[in-house]
């Protein structure tokens, strides 16, 4: 996972955007995370028609934008086109008040790419507790996910687009990603090491023949 450093411009750049025309504001903030999950593909992401990311890498993550809260437009091309070239779009996304949201651009089950929204659980963890988010979006079948060596989740109810929240104690887990009645990890192992009062959303992204991976997005919690 790579965590983009987000430097004035980019905020700067997604502000204009996400306030400009189109935005039918709500009153109050909310909060934006974005993954790239489409393997080979570099590619910018554009809202209410203009570019608010750009040179965005299969892998990347950038995290915690304060928006105003409303409904926008958002678009992703690839690197360098304009925004009218869009290769995915998705219309009056609703980013409502206080609340922490995450968009990830993946394949779905059957390998076509698009634009899925996730709601992140931002509220307080127990004493010396981390969360995990986990989802699937990677085209690939149901999985299953082991943590240091035991099955947190299995069977054939975890496939794309399916998600399981779990609070967990904080310290190291080595994590990979199984197919049902296999051992043999298409995903990691990865080590990851989790926080106290931290939620981790962890997402499954890439295909069958470009190859799996993880995408990490961690949240510090407590507050809205």
């Amino acid at each position: 996972m790579r965590k983009r450093a987000i430097g004035l411009a980019l905020v700067s750049a997604m502000a204009l955007s996400l306030f400009g025309a189109g935005t039918a504001s709500a009153g109050g903030t909310t909060t934006l995370n974005v993954v790239h999950g489409i393997p080979g593909l570099d590619v910018d992401v554009c809202v209410n028609g203009a570019k608010a990311i750009t040179d965005f890498n299969p892998g990347e993550v950038v995290a915690g934008v304060k928006l105003a809260a409303g409904r926008y437009d958002l678009a992703v091309t690839l690197k360098g086109k304009p925004c009218s070239a869009a290769i995915l779009e998705a219309d009056q996304v609703g980013l409502w008040k206080n609340r922490n949201y995450t968009v990830i651009a993946n394949l779905d089950a059957s390998g076509t790419p698009n634009l899925k929204r996730f709601s992140n659980d931002v509220s307080k963890t127990g004493d010396d507790q981390a969360r995990l988010e986990i989802r699937h979006t990677a085209a690939a079948p149901a999985v299953n996910v082991v943590a240091n060596g035991a099955r947190i989740i299995g069977g054939t109810w975890f496939d794309w687009g399916s998600r399981a929240k779990l609070e967990v104690p904080e310290g190291s887990y080595d994590v990979k990603v199984t197919l049902p009645r296999e051992s043999a990890a298409v995903i990691g192992p990865a080590m990851l090491s989790l926080k106290e009062g931290v939620s981790y959303q962890v997402y499954a992204w890439g295909s069958g023949t470009a190859g799996y991976n993880f995408a990490v997005v961690p949240l510090v919690v407590g507050s809205k």
